[in-house]
């Protein structure tokens, strides 16, 4: 890549600006390194406690470490899909 510069009639100089990767991320990413895995639903006790879930079934860590009821709730999808069902009804 070359840097080069022009000049405007009547003004300063404008020099050319090489272009920053695309994605902000991969200016800090480090080969190998990734993201930790992602849980896809957490239980609802860990959901109001506010803490990290696991999401192992059919008890997740926390449950098991504090012997409560691990109960894992429906997908959002239906969730909404009830709401908006009941809504037209």
């Amino acid at each position: 890549m070359s840097l080069s510069s022009t000049s405007a009639p009547g003004g300063p100089p404008k020099v050319a600006i090489p272009k920053l990767p695309s994605k902000r991320n991969e200016l800090f990413r480090k080969p190998g390194n990734s993201r930790p895995n992602r849980v896809t639903r957490a239980c609802l006790t860990c959901r109001a406690r506010k803490i990290k879930c696991n999401g192992a079934k059919p008890s997740c860590a926390n449950c098991a470490e504090t012997s409560t009821a691990c109960v894992y709730s429906s997908s959002r999808k239906d969730r909404l899909k009830t709401f908006v069902y009941s809504r037209t009804v």
